[in-house]
Parts: structure tokens; C-alpha cells; sequence
């Protein structure tokens, strides 16, 4: 039931609590650091959909092969195709919120809707596949000293390790604000936010407000969706072929479901119990997620 969003009791008393609305108004300094379509990450969706652990292969087409010198009339003996596994198993989740007919009638803000609470879904699945990648991001090998703040130190060492790794670009860190904050400290001590290129409104409608700007080649992104280890955070780079994701797109929908939103991999439907007077929206979303090759990105440690 949705009682936990209005005060029930005498006739009149129905309304929305007013810490939902405080919420509700808060809504908007919530993180939205969707990472979905930053190119660093590979999208490994395809024709075929299935939720079934899958074994995707990835041939070695890069070419950084060299060619071979070969005389008149001699033959170039056959090099073999490097390849590689990468696992991903799709998983379904969902999220549901119900309502009752005494909110939409009590709502002072207009908000607490059908309409409203199934676009906000959308959200919902973009902040769960950013927090997936970002369990991904703790695994890698690890730059920086454990319970020391993150400072310009760090982000060379993890920069030049990718580097030295041939890691192609482009490269994309994410971080948790203190970390962030602690970088930006230690960068304007040393005379270095020269070189920092703050996000313009643009980019964040493009990449979401979690994008915060770009210093030396590298996009930043701000994230409290960032993993723990013990003490540390574990911000990350990483570059292209490192970390990928795989959506599945839905089939045909039943004819008892009642969809208000398709959008192949996020699917939004309502059903209603009349007894009760409840409408409840679910969304939901078929995803996973995997890391391709973990030499191509490290997780740059922060204290916490």
C-alpha cells in the first residue's frame, strides 16, 4: 500500500504529508549521472535478446597488427585473430510506486500522478545501470593510497597507467563529490585549473548534470553511485573496451498490461486495484553489465 505518503484519520485529514512534498521539491538536486551514452562505454546490445548468461566475443580488428615485408612470389603466413570472452548476463529489475485516489485528489503540487511517476522511471533505469558500471569500476587495478585524499598525484598515475597500458581513448572518470572536491583542491594549489574545462549547460542537458567538465583529455563525471572499499572510495577510469552493458528490449505486451511507456528496454505499466482505489506504476528494465577487459581502466582510491 502507499500509506507511507499521506496521513490518514478523520474526514480531512487525508492529505499528503508534508515531508513528501519537501521531498517531492527535492527531487531536483538528486543524482542524474547517467553514463549510458558516453562513448568509453561499449553498448553490447544486439538482434539477439535473452537473459541467459552470454559469451560475446571480441576479435582483435583494431589494427595494430603490423604488415610483414614479403619478397616476389612469396607468401605472408596466416596471423591469427586475437580473441576474448566477455560474460554478460542480463538481469530484470523494477521499481513500483502506488497511489491512492485520496493523493491525486489531496496533491497540492500536482505532481503525484500517473503520467508523472512513469516518466520518472526513465530516470530510475539510467541511475541503476550507472550504479552497475560503478560496481564494475571498483575491480580494477588499484592507483593512489588507501586513506589519503585524492590529489593530482592520483589522477596522473591513473592517467599515465592507461596510457602506458595503450589504452585507446577516450578516457572517462568518475567520482565521488569528496573525492572531486579534494582533486579540485590539491589542482588549484598547484596552479593547474588552467587546464580544467567546466561543463557548459549544454553538455550537462547532453550527458546529464552529473557531467562535470573535462581536464586534459579526460571527461569527469560526479557520482554517488561510486563503490566503497573499506575506507576509500573507488573512483575509476577507463577507456573504450574496458567496461560494457547489455539491454534487452521487451516483447509484445500482454493484453492485460496496461503500458504507458515502451521504450524497448524500459517498459512502464500501470495496473489498478479498484477495491482499494490504488493505482500502482511499475518500470521496469533488462540490463547487465560486464567488464570487457580490465586492463583498460583503473580504480583511482580517495579516502572517504
Amino acid at each position: 500500500m502507499a500509506d507511507e505518503l499521506r496521513i490518514g484519520g478523520a474526514p480531512g485529514s487525508d492529505i499528503i504529508v508534508a515531508e513528501v512534498v519537501r521531498r517531492g521539491a527535492l527531487l531536483l538536486l538528486a543524482d542524474r549521472a547517467s553514463l549510458r551514452n558516453h562513448p568509453a562505454l561499449v553498448n553490447l546490445s544486439g538482434p539477439m535478446p535473452g537473459a541467459a548468461t552470454e559469451q560475446i566475443n571480441i576479435l582483435g580488428l583494431d589494427g595494430y597488427d603490423l604488415m610483414s615485408a614479403v619478397s616476389e612470389l612469396s607468401a605472408v603466413a596466416n596471423t591469427a585473430l586475437t580473441d576474448a570472452q566477455a560474460t554478460v548476463t542480463p538481469a530484470m529489475y523494477r521499481l513500483q510506486r502506488e497511489i491512492t485516489d485520496q493523493m491525486a485528489i489531496h496533491d497540492p503540487t500536482g505532481v503525484i500522478n500517473p503520467v508523472r511517476l512513469a516518466t520518472s522511471m526513465i530516470g530510475a533505469a539510467m541511475m541503476t545501470l550507472t550504479d552497475l558500471i560503478a560496481q564494475e569500476g571498483d575491480g580494477f587495478t588499484q592507483t593512489g593510497s588507501s586513506g589519503v585524499n585524492f590529489s593530482h598525484d592520483t589522477w596522473i598515475a591513473t592517467k599515465a597507467a592507461l596510457t602506458q597500458a595503450l589504452v585507446p581513448g577516450p578516457y572517462l572518470m568518475v567520482m565521488k563529490p569528496k573525492s572531486f572536491t579534494d582533486w579540485s583542491t590539491d589542482l588549484e594549489s598547484r596552479g593547474g585549473l588552467t587546464q580544467w574545462q567546466p561543463a557548459a549547460a549544454q553538455m550537462q542537458r547532453l550527458r546529464g548534470t552529473g557531467f562535470a567538465g573535462n581536464y586534459d583529455g579526460v571527461d569527469v563525471f560526479i557520482s554517488n553511485k561510486v563503490q566503497a572499499i573499506s575506507t576509500d572510495d573507488a573512483n575509476y577510469m577507463f577507456g573504450r573496451g574496458a567496461l560494457g552493458y547489455k539491454e534487452v528490449s521487451f516483447g509484445p505486451a500482454p493484453r492485460s498490461q496496461h503500458v504507458l511507456l515502451d521504450l524497448g528496454p524500459i517498459r512502464v505499466a500501470e495496473s489498478r486495484t479498484e477495491s482499494e482505489g490504488e493505482t500502482a506504476i511499475v518500470g521496469h528494465y533488462y540490463v547487465g553489465t560486464t567488464t570487457i577487459e580490465g586492463g583498460r581502466g583503473r580504480t583511482a582510491l580517495g579516502a572517504q
